[in-house]
């Protein structure tokens, strides 16, 4: 169990080094999920091993490489083959990516990480209406989450839907008040739509959020 975590740590990390150009999208790379604990038949391969020190050396062909051979080798395991999607989505490999993500959700149909990836994965591809659904499943299944809710809100201002993309911002910041990412998102809505007081409002709410996580905590 602890390999594999690592290994989905790692891998989720690369999310925040290999950023898009796209600020809105930064932003939902960054929400990448951490890795969900469960157990997983991958999880004491020792290709994983390999994958990790690959990606932490910016191997990532090698790592990309490793994840194929890991999904191969267990067709059952969600991790293996979310651990593949992961990979190939930040390579910008996006159909590899969604057949991965597909593998995985077909194993566990409700898992959150997979449906988040492969939105991901359709909305770098321009898949707006897949995207969508897929995030939808994600609000439905961790409704008090900034997830689904923000990523709704990028996807719909991606396919020209502004008023969608306004209201799920604002969503974002209802069921996540404490998401300074939720309140960025709202800022950018706000502003596109030319409240640029509320614009004004939601900016300072999410500087001060985001200052505030930063932030260590005290000890006891």
């Amino acid at each position: 169990m602890k390999t594999l975590a690592v290994c989905l740590l790692a891998v989720t990390a690369l999310a925040v080094t290999k950023a898009a150009e796209d600020p809105s999208i930064d932003h939902l790379l960054g929400k990448l999920p951490p890795p969900e604990k469960f157990v997983d038949p991958a999880i004491s391969d020792p290709l994983i091993k390999h994958m990790v020190a690959a990606a932490k050396a910016r191997n990532f062909g090698i790592a990309l490489d490793d994840s194929r051979h890991l999904a191969q080798r267990y067709p059952k395991s969600v991790g293996a083959q979310y651990i593949h999607g992961q990979i190939a989505l930040l390579l910008r490999m996006y159909p590899e990516s969604t057949e991965a993500y597909h593998k995985a959700l077909s194993i566990r149909p409700d898992f959150v990480d997979g449906l988040f990836g492969l939105g991901m994965a359709e909305l770098y591809q321009r898949h707006f209406t897949k995207a969508s659904g897929d995030f939808q499943q994600v609000a439905r299944l961790v409704p008090d989450k900034d997830l689904g809710w923000v990523a709704l809100s990028v996807c719909s201002e991606k396919s020209g839907e502004k008023k969608d993309s306004l209201n799920y911002a604002r969503k974002a910041t209802a069921m996540a008040p404490r998401s300074w990412v939720a309140w960025l998102q709202a800022a950018r809505e706000e502003s596109l739509a030319g409240n640029k007081q509320a614009a004004v409002m939601d900016l300072v709410r999410a500087s001060n959020l985001r200052k505030a996580s930063a932030k260590p905590a005290k000890k006891t």
